[in-house]
Formats: C-alpha cells, structure tokens, sequence
C-alpha cells in the first residue's frame, strides 16, 4: 500500500480537548489511614486527549490539520495549547472560553497499572454560533474530511452535525458519545467500540450473530449513516455498510500495555485513508493495523507511516 498519500490530504478535527494527565510511581506499602495504596510518585507526564490526540495522530501522519475546540482560561488550557503548539498544529481556531475549565483526566499509575483516574471537567453544550463559525471555516478551508471526536462535554451538537453534512461532498467520520447517538444524522461513518454500540442500539451483544449485527443494523438505520465500524478489543472490528454488507478484520495487537485514545487513532488513520483514495475496505486494514500498534505504548499516542507500513 502506498501510505505516503496520507501525507497529502487536509483533514478538520471537531470535537472536545482534553489533557491527559499520568501520575507514575510505584506502591510500596498500604496507607495507615484507609485501606488504600500509598504511591510513591517519581515522575509525571501530560498528553494530549481528546480531539487533540486525533488531530497529532494526524500530523504525524503528515497531513494537514485544523482543529476545533475549546479550552478554558486556565493554567491547564494554557498548557494544552502549547503543547497542540509544539506539534505543529494551528491554534487559532481554539475557542477560549472563561464558563468552564479545561478538562484534564488524571491517572495514578503504579507497576504498569492504573490505580485510579481523576477528572477536571464542566459539562456546558457549545453555543450555536460557535458551531456556526466551525462549520463556516471547515468550508473556506476545503478540507478533504472532518473527524467529529465526541467526548459528551459540549462541543458536539445537532447543530454541528447538520451543518457539517449539509457541505456538500464532505467525508464526516464520527467517534460518538452514546449521549448523543440521536445527532448523528447523515453522517458517513460512526465507529463506537462494542459497549458504545450496543448502549447507541439497545441490543445485547455476546457474539457476532448474538447480537453484533443487529445491534449494527439498528444504529445504521436510525443514522442513515452510510457506514458502521465496531471496534472489539481483541476480537478485531467489523464493519457495516448500509446495503447489508459486512466485512471483519481480525485484531493486530501483540502486547497490550495501555488501551487509551486507541479508538482517536482508529478515527484518525481510517478517515486520512479514505481522504486520501484507499477504498473503505483497505482503510480499515490500515487503521487495525494502527490500533494494533498503538495499544503496545503508553498514554494517548501516535503513529508514524512507517510504523504502519513495517507492521502491514
């Protein structure tokens, strides 16, 4: 496959920033005062989440990247936007908004395990105008897709949604909060993982023909979006297309060491593949390819062309 064409393609980012933050240390004993691990922190490190882990997956990639988002007036948006900065990715396009913080999920981790998470957030729905504006200069841009990367903290809205459909020949990939599974109208493909979809269908899922199709069936149906891609851990991910099509792909990874913002990489990867030419078929191989790699690292991480194409 000739993944330097990813390189070649503009691709718009909506959707809401996180900080990700790793408490790292180890447990060397059980706190006195609760029964609870006292931890030992020796370092701490800061990722980026959220839509903006899609947009680096992108960039480094090598496509062309505009984000969308917001940041609260704090120290932890300050820090977002230097690191979005230090990517290489524009930040003129960032919403700075003084009604809500930043949103930062903090992980204690000790061993190679996660102890306990902590979050940073206040949940406000986004303005119309905002959207507006998103939409207005997605179409002035001419970019070749938008990734739509919903984390359920406001950015996300029908109105959004509507208008990013309504540009005319406009590839529109969502990763979906099941909070929002209503919105996604028209758009050409959801890609929720098997708990997403079976809370989006209402189906119990055990097994493909238990539950997995139908449960597909039924969100492809009240979208209409053109495609469904179910990511399944280890079980792989298959994918549903609107004439009743389905086509699985088994599971890439070797070493599972942390799971978080695989499915950014999964959304990134696929859309910059479909952008870019390769049929839908071909562009999920790349993105399995992607997750497979990806789960091995630790944090929300990236990847780079070559790292796909020594692995494909």
């Amino acid at each position: 496959m000739e993944l330097s064409r990813l390189s070649k393609i503009k691709i718009a980012v909506i959707g809401d920033l996180i900080c990700d933050k790793y408490v790292i240390g180890n447990v060397e004993r059980i706190s006195p005062e609760a029964p609870v691990p006292v931890v030992r922190v020796e370092k701490e490190k800061y990722f980026l989440g959220g839509a903006s882990n899609v947009a680096i997956n992108l960039k480094r990639l090598g496509c062309e990247v505009f984000l969308f988002g917001v940041l609260g007036s704090d120290t932890c948006g300050k820090r977002l936007a230097n690191m979005i900065k230090k990517e290489g990715i524009n930040t003129e396009d960032l919403i700075v908004l003084d009604d809500r913080p930043t949103t930062m999920k903090t992980r204690v981790v000790a061993h190679s395990q996660q102890i306990v998470r902590f979050d940073k957030e206040k949940i406000l729905r986004l303005d119309k105008k905002y959207s507006k504006e998103m939409v207005k200069k997605v179409t002035e841009y001419g970019v070749n897709a938008v990734i739509v990367s919903d984390y359920g903290k406001g950015v996300v809205t029908q109105h959004l949604i509507e208008g990013l459909t309504n540009i005319e020949g406009l590839f529109v990939s969502v990763d979906p909060k099941v909070n929002n599974a209503d919105i996604y109208r028209n758009v050409d493909i959801i890609t929720p993982n098997t708990k997403e979809a079976k809370l989006m269908s209402g189906v119990e899922i055990d097994s493909f023909k238990n539950g997995l199709e139908l449960a597909a069936r039924k969100i492809i149906k009240t979208s209409n979006a053109r495609y469904l891609l179910i990511t399944r851990g280890e079980k792989g991910m298959t994918l549903f297309d609107k004439e009743g099509k389905v086509y699985h792909q088994s599971s890439r990874a070797k070493d599972v060491y942390d799971v978080t913002g695989a499915g950014d990489t999964v959304i990134a990867v696929l859309t910059a593949a479909v952008a870019s030419g390769f049929d839908i078929k071909q562009a999920v191989k790349i993105s399995n390819t992607a997750a497979g790699i990806v789960v091995g690292k630790m944090g929300t991480a990236s990847i780079s062309i070559e790292e796909i194409e020594n692995s494909l």
